[in-house]
């Protein structure tokens, strides 16, 4: 005869013996410490709580103001997030959308960094231009991943650079986004 547990606002889960072969038991872990977690399956029946890769929190941070500059290094976008990490082991996933401008002949870069300017892992360099005769403009994403190691809060910001001329990021035609997605490790 199946069980079915009813959920307490929708849903539900039957369990039922195998139609045929030998039993299978359920042994549930003791739930020791397993606030938010999933229960997982083996497939032989052994049943364990995981909870890495669980998004904790989303931190976003936008701007509809156009940005230029024609520096050749590095300078701040006046785009930042803040996320005060819930576990110290925890990862940080950072993306940043923007639309990018390059002035002709050259290319625009843009780059996701800590607060003391350091890039963070993947997020070193996104590009808009190729160097030809020609402005060009495209949406650009920057994914990065950090491990802060830290419950404090912590900042990131974009920042951005020209080779050539003026560079623009163009939040007033879309707006530019940055996202601060807690993972637990």
């Amino acid at each position: 005869m199946p069980v079915k547990i009813n959920g307490s606002s929708s849903g539900s889960v039957t369990l039922e013996a195998p139609a045929s072969g030998s039993d299978v038991t359920l042994t549930l872990p003791d739930g020791t410490g397993t606030s938010g977690q999933l229960l997982s399956t083996n497939g032989s029946g052994a049943l364990s709580f995981v909870n890495g890769g669980k998004i904790l929190q989303v931190v976003r941070a936008t701007d509809s103001t156009q940005r230029t500059t024609t520096s050749t290094s590095m300078v701040d976008a006046s785009i930042s997030v803040t996320i005060t990490p819930q576990k110290s082991d925890s990862n940080i996933l950072l993306i940043w959308n923007a639309r990018v401008s390059s002035a002709n002949n050259g290319y625009t870069d843009i780059r996701i960094a800590d607060s003391s300017n350091n890039a963070i892992s993947g997020a070193e360099f996104a590009a808009c231009g190729d160097g030809t005769s020609t402005e060009q403009t495209v949406t650009v994403t920057a994914i990065g991943w950090a491990s802060p190691n830290t419950t404090n809060a912590t900042t990131f910001k974009g920042r951005f650079a020209t080779n050539t001329g003026t560079g623009s990021l163009r939040n007033n035609t879309q707006t530019g986004q940055l996202f601060a997605i807690e993972v637990a490790a």
